[in-house]
């Protein structure tokens, strides 16, 4: 006998026992299979001699791909897929265990919550990975789309001499997407309790007809081995590619977000929270800078139920800053005999706020709505509605949308500029919300454009930042006034609440001009360059 090519499978008998049972709700089998090359319209080969091919059945299947943005199932071997049509339609995880691999299974669902991963696969990926995956936070541990592939299907049983079916024949023309590829493929699996000794003969005796094993070991492996190698080269998206994949790829990474912190969110893990609202933010503001890429008739109420989100997640972020602040600056005031009754009273106060906060964002993770969310976010992101310039190279299109937005946060700063007291703060506030869009968008170019775009990006960071302090000394002043005033109803001493008012708004007219130069600077730069 020859030497087993690459990608077959050993001769040793699999071990149909081996491998993680299957959680509950979840079916498993060890697969075993062999993929080959061949060309679109060569004749399929001839098994006769060897197996009889019986009944052939078509089928059109559509398989979603989930990964984290970096690949790392893929880069483990490790697959996970939402597939419709076909027989077994559903949910598959595939694990590797030795020469083959675990299919564990579980059915599809219907309605809201239709995208999320099966706690069933989900406890079998955590068993199988340990701690290299339930180690992983934040977008690396967020499962987003991350191929699509569309297969035409002719599935031929193959029986033995005794006319007992002992594997199954696919031919396959797959079309897969974002990296719009076209390929043709055999595929032999053995049906359970088969000895896997056949399947080297079935290697030999289409090799003796020049149909070579596949160099792929998956579908997925072949539709994305140009994104693992330029992940594993710490390369992003190519600035010559179409504009689309350079903006898919950053709402990727704040989807994932969402999905690798919610468990964070529903233990108040510090951090958490702020994360995943800069996570809805980027993505409401990518949805906005280059909507002339998509449909906005999907992208417009996308950005509604983001902002949303946002809102939710921003009670109980607001919370936490107010009271970090707040109960700091209380520590830094001249001491008083008052100071332990007032800190103590400021700290039960925040604290409710804060856990009232908390309650409604856990409350709008269990609701019907935010899993809609989840859904429509995966639908965006597995079948984008490209539309205009979107296939256009990225490096033609997507500045010029930037320079757009650089351009709107200057038109918002010159009405703050012109307007006085509470209408300056509202435009001073309405122009950070601008500068952001401008910060966001150079952080989306900076892995195809380089240098140049994390510059900006810094510079822009700078505006943000210092615009933010006017915004945190504004929500700070409220709550101190609240404080202040429930302190005089209930008769309690107000003198640490005036003295931090007092503070606070002399802190306002330095923070305004801080930010202010930051954001002539990053303008100055952004349209000397446009």
């Amino acid at each position: 006998m020859s030497e087993p090519a690459k990608n077959s499978p050993s001769q040793e008998q699999p071990d149909r026992t081996r491998g993680p049972q299957a959680p509950a709700g979840a079916d498993a089998a060890i697969e075993a299979e062999v993929k080959f090359e061949l060309a679109e319209g060569a004749e399929t080969p001839d098994l006769t001699g060897l197996l009889t091919p019986g009944e052939t059945r078509e089928h059109r299947l559509r398989a979603v791909y989930l990964d984290t943005p970096d690949l790392f199932l893929l880069r483990t071997r490790v697959t996970l897929r939402r597939r419709e049509g076909g027989d077994d339609a559903g949910w598959h995880l595939k694990l590797p265990t030795g020469t083959d691999r675990l299919e564990v299974h579980a059915g599809l669902t219907e309605g809201d919550g239709r995208w999320r991963v099966p706690a069933p696969l989900r406890e079998a990926l955590d068993r199988h990975l340990g701690e290299a995956w339930t180690g992983r936070t934040g977008a690396d541990a967020g499962l987003v789309p991350a191929a699509v592939l569309t297969t035409r299907r002719a599935e031929t049983d193959l029986a033995d001499a005794d006319g007992e079916v002992v594997a199954v024949l696919c031919d396959d023309v797959v079309h897969a997407l974002p990296a719009d590829r076209r390929w043709r493929e055999l595929e032999v699996e053995l049906r359970p309790g088969v000895d896997g000794a056949l399947l080297e003969r079935v290697v030999e005796h289409l090799a003796r007809q020049g149909v070579a094993v596949a160099e792929s070991p998956s579908k997925l492996a072949r539709a994305l081995e140009d994104d693992v190698s330029r992940i594993e080269r710490g390369k992003g998206p190519r600035r010559t590619g179409p504009a689309a994949r350079v903006v898919l790829a950053y709402a990727a990474e704040q989807v994932a977000v969402l999905h690798g912190r919610e468990e964070d969110l529903r233990t108040d893990e510090p951090g958490a929270v702020h994360k995943a609202r800069v996570a809805t933010r980027r993505l409401r503001s990518a949805l906005r800078t280059f909507r002339d890429l998509f449909d906005r008739d999907v992208t417009d109420p996308l950005r509604d139920e983001l902002r949303w989100y946002a809102g939710v997640l921003g009670g109980p972020r607001d919370a936490e800053v107010v009271r970090a602040r707040v109960l700091e600056q209380i520590d830094a005031v001249p001491r008083r005999d008052d100071e332990g009754p007032v800190k103590r009273s400021a700290t039960a106060e925040l604290d409710r706020v804060h856990a009232e906060a908390h309650a409604a964002l856990v409350e709008a993770l269990d609701s019907i709505r935010y899993a809609a969310l989840l859904d429509r976010l995966a639908e965006f992101l597995a079948a984008p509605p490209l539309r205009g310039r979107a296939g256009r190279r990225a490096v033609d299109v997507l500045p010029r949308l930037v320079d757009r937005a650089a351009r709107r946060a200057q038109r918002e700063h010159a009405a703050a500029r012109a307007a006085a007291g509470d209408e300056r703060m509202h435009l001073l506030h309405e122009t950070r919300k601008r500068a952001k869009a401008v910060r966001y968008a150079h952080e989306l170019l900076a892995p195809a454009f380089g240098e140049g775009a994390a510059r900006q990006a810094g510079l822009w960071e700078q505006v943000t930042e210092g615009l933010g302090q006017v915004q945190d000394i504004d929500v700070a002043l409220e709550a101190l006034r609240g404080l202040r005033r429930a302190a005089e109803a209930a008769g309690e001493p107000t003198y640490t609440y005036g003295y931090l008012i007092g503070w606070q708004t002399a802190l306002q007219g330095p923070a305004v001009a801080a930010g202010e130069q930051a954001l002539e600077a990053a303008l100055a730069e952004a349209l000397a360059e446009a």
